[in-house]
């Protein structure tokens, strides 16, 4: 049976939350123990200058150096701290890195390095999966046998919620994550590369530790989302009940989660919780119930046969600094940027082409964008359609009756 740690922060003591849940699963050691290396992989996303946007966005650094600490006392591995940060973040996942505070364990601890994982380059993978076949993972992932997985608790535009099993799409490097949502397309589609992409990393996964200190609602993952004082730390050698137990805290059914209905479908991992263990706190006592962007809430709905009609698509709301983020990001490279009438930089979406896969809301660091939902206008084009066909046939039966 699959067990999920909860533990409550005390007084802010992050370090003492992620000892006692790696404790209350077994210890460390029962998950890492001859490895080499150890690769950390947070959850870093983008850069925001702004310090409460940042707070919210990434892993907790404290929460790393929480890890590193335990590592560091049991034996001395090589720790590698790394992610691929958002596609198109302004300046790379260098500079997110450079403003995420990750750099400070570099320099604290001998045996720890930080950095991109697009450093080395990529390795080209069959991942043969249902959806997604291949794919370009960063070559430190590939030579890795011990990965710890600590992602964030946040909401998604696409996918609805992101924790660890998103979080490994941060293995992927470069322009392939581009191609990787084109190919998705739907939340559904998308969803299943996110579990093949599981499916294939999971042997490296031997621990999973999320941080829930600082969680994100609304239209999440990136600065558009508000954050949310949860105040805990969860731990799983299991990604899909880790992200089932976090769902289940915020408010939703875990099957209403694309990404983990079908990884529990292939046999991935468990998202009953009454088929999960739970150790420390219990979900009745911290269970809340989040805002989900907008984007999202057709995923909720009993029919999804007209989802398409229902779907909304991005819309620039104010703030653009032209950092052009959300134009290398595109997937479908359908947002270009033009000088409105006031002389100032605007995003301009041909949504003739975009895919509402939301990458635009998720790297931009300005939070510029919101949700446009073209739902009457479609309505009123499938009805003048019918008026049309009604009349038409009319017409027909009056010619032929005559």
């Amino acid at each position: 049976m699959s067990k999920v740690a909860i533990v409550k922060i005390e007084n802010k003591q992050i370090e003492l939350a992620v000892r006692k849940a790696i404790d209350l699963l077994g210890g460390i050691t029962k998950f890492i123990s001859n490895e080499e290396r150890v690769l950390l992989k947070p959850n870093l996303l983008s850069a925001p200058e702004n310090k409460e946007a940042l707070e919210k966005i990434r892993t907790d650094p404290r929460v790393l150096e929480a890890l590193i600490k335990l590592l560091m006392e049991k034996r001395s591995p090589k720790i590698m701290v790394g992610d691929c940060s958002g596609v198109g973040e302004k300046g790379g996942t260098k500079e997110a890195i450079r403003k995420s505070g990750y750099l400070v364990l570099e320099e604290k601890y001998q045996n720890v390095e930080v950095r991109s994982l697009e450093a080395r380059g990529p390795v080209h993978v069959d991942i043969n999966g249902k959806k997604l076949k291949s794919a370009t993972v960063a070559k430190d992932v590939m030579e890795t046998k011990a990965i710890i997985n600590v992602p964030k608790m946040k909401t998604h535009s696409l996918t609805i919620f992101t924790g660890a099993v998103k979080n490994l799409f941060g293995t992927i490097t470069g322009g392939d994550k581009t191609r990787i949502h084109s190919l998705g397309g739907t939340l559904n589609g998308f969803s299943q590369c996110l579990v093949d992409l599981y499916s294939f990393e999971k042997e490296k996964i031997k621990l999973n530790v999320m941080d829930a200190n600082v969680a994100l609602e609304g239209s999440g993952p990136g600065a558009a989302g508000k954050a949310v004082k949860m105040g805990l730390i969860l731990a799983s050698e299991d990604a899909v009940a880790l992200d089932a137990v976090a769902v289940t805290l915020m408010g939703i059914a875990p099957e209403k989660v694309p990404t983990l209905r079908f990884a529990h479908e292939q046999g991935l991992g468990e998202i009953d919780i009454e088929k999960i263990t739970i150790l420390g706190e219990q979900i009745i006592d911290h269970k809340r119930k989040f805002k989900f962007p907008k984007s999202a809430r057709i995923a909720f709905l009993p029919f999804q046969r007209f989802s398409k009609i229902l779907q909304r698509y991005p819309k620039y709301k104010s703030g653009c600094i032209n950092c052009q983020s959300c134009v290398k990001g595109c997937p479908e490279q359908v947002i270009t940027i033009i000088t409105n009438k006031k002389g100032e930089p605007q995003p301009r979406i041909n949504l003739k082409g975009c895919i509402a896969c939301y990458t635009c809301i998720e790297i931009c660091p300005e939070a510029c964008y919101g949700y446009e939902s073209r739902t009457l206008r479609r309505v009123i084009l499938v009805f003048s359609a019918l008026l049309v066909v009604v009349a038409a046939l009319i017409t027909f039966l009056v010619l032929f009756l005559r």
